[in-house]
């Protein structure tokens, strides 16, 4: 069992496994352990329970190669991409020895609960390794296959399967990074999207208590949870299903069917798709079990949230709300004479699902008409900025609405950003959705920032993008190292200071350059705070 600098062999709790020595491309060295299984494959029995831990393995695992992403329909090709087989997490070490064990960094991918990829085929850590820590990403099971719940207890099915995979990576992770020099009392957990949400419920769930020391939300929080009721049983209607709504006999249905039939279904009409793209997604769990991860609204765990005691660093991007408003106003104009016909759904779910119908339409008017400025009865195309606006504002005022929920309740710092970088050719969402003549940092676009995405090229080093790349990984790595993010890089530009109570709120706003000044929405994100008001709800 030969161990060498290009091929290093590192023992873990379960087997030996042999990674290999990379180079990125800005020509850092790093060592990878890719594919490393944590759980047994979720097939057969297994398939939409919990996960079991892995077996142990004899000789050595060659980890040198990225496993198949979980099985989905892929977001940009819309054909079946991953296997079912995916429960493996990826090693990226910038050294696997040296005075002091590394800050651990495990990143939960996003996707709308149903795509993504954790390997570095499409997330590659070789900004990350531009610095002294250890990166982990975590394969865990999407749609149906991860989030299928039955009320029934003897299917062992209440939900939340691949959160559930997340938590045993984790109890992996922290067994086994201080063989990789890793440091197991100093992991933080960052997620993006969808992959935040779990993160911001990890937070909040007791299964995760321990597992990490600090927590990065990159454009997602989850304060409330709606799903669509009886989702299962209302697929396999659409599959075929002509029985009962029995869930022993809706499970034994959709088992049988087709995966790659399963992955593709959605009975809901286009409207409902515009205003909850996602079918399954993390539920309050039926019953309670050993392993389970939410029983009751996340809002209700915020106040006793294990998390409390967890410095956080949280940020979105300056128009997150460009890509929504583009299927809302411009995709398909039934879809906007749909928005028009029930103004309600132009509000944040969380009003939207907690007053009477005919205020929810009330309020959604007036906040239509705040940013708009006419009536939503002469709401157009030509609206779609105003439109994207105010749908920028419903992901931040989530992320306020946290933010107060944490300096009510939280005993650790927090540290807010806004992304605002305006790259013609570097921010690579914008420029798949919208061209290289548009303008904007949309959801997703910082993550070209944080790793090498698959369009990704080499940057001149004199190019301000580049700039941002090393300030941005500082930021985040010295986060992890320190729990606090001014390091050597950037503090002698700005002093990022934690938020307060003195209002209006205050962030570091990352573009060309760093900047702490007072948040730019804070002003309409007081006109939400009359929404609640007026539906007499209260905000955290």
């Amino acid at each position: 069992m030969e161990s060498s600098e290009s091929s290093p062999v590192v023992q873990t709790t379960h087997g030996h496994v042999r990674g290999a020595l990379l180079t990125t491309l800005y020509d850092d060295l790093y060592y990878s352990f890719d594919g490393i299984p944590y759980a047994e494959p979720p097939l057969g029995e297994l398939r939409f329970r919990e996960p079991q831990d892995a077996k142990p393995w004899r000789g050595t695992l060659d980890c040198t190669v990225p496993k198949d992403k979980c099985f989905q329909v892929g977001s940009i090709s819309q054909q079946i991409e991953g296997s079912e087989d995916c429960l493996y997490l990826n090693i990226a070490a910038k050294s696997l020895r040296s005075e002091k064990p590394l800050p651990v960094m495990v990143y939960v991918h996003g996707g709308m609960f149903r795509t993504g990829d954790a390997t570095r085929r499409s997330l590659g850590p070789d900004y990350l390794m531009r610095e002294q820590v250890i990166y982990v990403s975590i394969g865990y099971r999407l749609g149906p296959f991860g989030f299928l719940s039955f009320a029934d207890p003897s299917l062992r099915i209440p939900g939340n399967a691949g959160v559930k995979d997340i938590i045993l990576a984790l109890k992996w992770i922290k067994a086994n990074v201080g063989s990789f020099n890793g440091d197991a009392n100093n992991i933080t957990l960052f997620g993006h999207s969808s992959g935040s949400c779990i993160v911001h419920l990890l937070t909040m769930s007791p299964q995760a208590e321990g597992l990490f020391h600090k927590a990065i939300l990159m454009a997602g929080h989850q304060l409330e949870i709606y799903n669509d009721p009886d989702v299962e049983y209302k697929l396999a209607r659409h599959l075929g299903y002509e029985g009962e709504k029995n869930d022993i006999d809706v499970f034994k249905f959709i088992n049988a069917t087709d995966p790659e039939l399963l992955i593709r279904s959605d009975y809901r009409s286009l409207y409902e798709r515009t205003q909850s793209p996602i079918l399954f997604l993390p539920r309050v769990e039926y019953y309670a079990t050993p392993t389970a991860v939410v029983l009751e609204q996340p809002r209700a765990l915020q106040g006793s949230a294990w998390g409390n005691r967890l410095p956080f660093m949280m940020g979105c991007t300056s128009s997150e709300g460009l890509i929504q408003a583009m299927f809302t106003v411009k995709k398909d104009p039934e879809v906007l004479k749909f928005h028009k016909d029930h103004p309600e759904f132009m509000l944040p779910a969380y009003i939207r699902h907690g007053c009477a119908p005919d205020i929810a339409r009330h309020l959604g008017g007036m906040l239509v008409k705040k940013f708009c400025g006419v009536n939503i009865t002469y709401v157009n195309k030509w609206h779609f900025q105003s439109i994207a606006d105010l749908f920028t504002h419903h992901m931040l005022h989530y992320q306020d609405r946290l933010l107060k929920a944490r300096l009510k309740y939280s005993q650790a710092a927090n540290y807010l950003y806004r992304f605002d970088v305006d790259s013609p050719d570097f921010n690579f969402y914008r420029v798949r959705f919208f061209g290289k003549d548009s303008h904007g940092a949309v959801h997703a676009d910082e993550l070209g920032y944080l790793f090498k995405l698959p369009a990704a090229f080499k940057l001149e080093k004199t190019r301000p993008e580049y700039a941002v790349i090393c300030r941005f990984v500082a930021l985040f790595t010295e986060f992890a190292r320190s729990s606090n993010p001014n390091g050597p890089l950037t503090k002698q530009l700005v002093d990022w200071r934690p938020v307060t109570k003195e209002e209006p709120t205050k962030c570091l706003n990352i573009n060309e350059q760093l900047k702490f000044i007072t948040q730019p929405e804070s002003l309409k994100l007081k006109f939400y705070e009359q929404l609640y008001l007026s539906a007499e709800m209260d905000l955290i």
